[in-house]
């Protein structure tokens, strides 16, 4: 093979290389830019109940991170094409005043379930932590438990029974 031929394939090969690493730069640095969202994470179960993760985005897209072995999904899981859902949810944690950090609790069961949200709004994140161990959260941490559950609809990865959450966020003090 001549100098020129193989001179004339690296370039042709660096050529079509280029543009595909300025692309995968691009995209690396749009992912790393902050999306606007929602979540909601439930933890402190002890092994007791389901931990997970459920974050909603406002280009539609929805997450459900599973954090223990007790939901149905072991798996993350994704879906897209839900932007009302953003919506929806972002107003109810607003309205409802769920950002804003409750008043300590000073009688709290160190072993209940609590739940966390989390809002970032152009790259101003509020969150919060409501707990079912004390009196004056119980009401609120399971409402927020329930609006994300129901309005992304991720009950089937928590339990296959569309009332588990609810039954055991709504019992939980009888449990223990």
């Amino acid at each position: 093979m001549s100098r020129t031929i193989i001179c004339t394939t690296v370039l042709a090969s660096l050529i079509l290389v280029l543009p595909a690493t300025s692309a995968a730069q691009d995209a690396a640095a749009t992912a790393t830019k902050p999306d606007n969202f929602v979540s909601l994470r439930v933890e402190g179960c002890q092994d007791h109940c389901p931990e997970f993760e459920i974050s909603i985005f406002d280009n539609g897209r929805l997450l459900f991170r599973p954090n223990n072995g007790k939901t149905s999904t072991g798996t993350p899981l994704s879906k897209n094409g839900m932007r009302s859902i953003y919506t929806r949810v972002a107003k109810y944690l607003q309205d409802t005043g769920a950002l804003n950090e409750p008043a300590e609790c000073t009688n709290s069961r160190p072993d209940a379930p609590h739940a966390i949200v989390e809002s970032s709004q152009n790259g101003q994140v509020q969150s919060a932590r409501w707990s079912t161990g004390c009196a004056d959260q119980v009401e609120k941490a399971r409402s927020l438990v329930k609006v994300f559950v129901n309005q992304t609809g991720f009950w089937r990865d928590i339990n296959h029974d569309s009332r588990y959450w609810e039954k055991h966020w709504e019992t939980w003090e009888e449990k223990k």
